[in-house]
């Protein structure tokens, strides 16, 4: 019985042995093939490599070209709403400079139009009342404006009201805080004037059109008013103060002399209005004036 379980357990370690020899066998081979498919760069799969590639590059360049498009697209829609919001932004900041520049452009012109006015020499004693046109009365017959100055300013009926040109009309309406300006071109207007350099007085007369004309009063036989001879205000009646520059003579029509007018009214915007009152002689001035004698002094007592 001993030799019999001794010999069981002889066979149990020698067949351990042979599995544990066998394992390791295996194990050798596997790192073996492996080393050899290491040393060998692997060439049975790099040519399997080699021709999955090929095989897929058709198929990657057919999908790509779709791809690549719709990438493009999006691309250019993205950056067409990014062109739209800039458009948009700047727009909005052109619109925005260029009322800031027709502002500049009005404020320049205003103040052009008062450094002109500050040149104009008004006459003794007058003193000039600066205003802005606010409004225009235009129809089919009258010419008008509403300048911003009234009888708080001593704005009068009948003052003139000139611009950086000449003159531009008379006061017809004085109200609190603005007043209407009849204008040389309403069919209404009568101005006295005369023509510089020629024996010829008249009223200027206005007919709605563009140019008034002179109806003459005062002259010799014959209308001699050569174009370009400047028309003044006269000063007849004590309406207006005399020189006033009106415009200049552009030609005759049925004995009345047509004027071409300084101002542009398309173009007024700051007038003055002449505060003038016509001076008036003292009746004991005068006759003292006439007789050549001193005014009597009161006796002293």
């Amino acid at each position: 019985m001993e030799f019999l379980g001794q010999d069981r357990r002889e066979g149990l370690g020698r067949k351990a042995h042979s599995r544990f020899v066998l394992f390791l066998l295996i194990l050798v081979s596997v790192l073996l093939l492996l080393s050899s498919l290491y040393s060998a760069q692997a060439s049975v799969f790099k040519k399997a490599r080699e021709g999955v590639m090929d095989a897929a590059s058709p198929v990657l360049t057919f999908f790509s070209a779709p791809i690549n498009y719709i990438h493009d697209v999006a691309g250019s829609v993205g950056d067409y709403f990014n062109v739209m919001e800039q458009n948009k932004a700047l727009r909005e900041e052109n619109a925005e400079l260029r009322q800031w520049m027709v502002e500049a452009l009005e404020l320049r012109e205003t103040v052009a139009s008062f450094q002109a006015l500050e040149g104009y020499q008004a006459p003794p004693n007058a003193q000039p009342v600066t205003a802005f046109v606010i409004g225009e009365s235009n129809d089919a017959f009258a010419r008008s404006m509403i300048v911003n100055a009234g009888r708080a300013r001593n704005i009068e009926v009948g003052q003139a009201v000139v611009d950086d040109h000449g003159l531009v009309g008379r006061i017809v309406e004085a109200g609190g805080s603005a007043s209407r300006v009849l204008l040389l071109t309403d069919i209404q207007s009568r101005i006295p004037v005369y023509v510089e350099g020629a024996d010829i007085e008249g009223m200027l007369v206005g007919n709605t059109r563009k140019n008034p004309v002179i109806s003459v009063t005062v002259t010799d036989d014959e209308i001699e008013a050569a174009p370009g001879q400047r028309v003044l205000t006269s000063g007849a009646g004590g309406a207006l103060p005399r020189g006033l520059p009106v415009g200049t003579v552009s030609g005759e029509r049925n004995d009345e002399i047509i004027v071409d007018l300084y101002t542009n009214y398309a173009r007024t915007r700051m007038v003055r209005v002449i505060n003038y009152a016509f001076p008036s002689v003292n009746p004991v001035e005068e006759e003292a004036i006439v007789t050549g004698e001193d005014e009597p002094t009161p006796a002293e007592g």
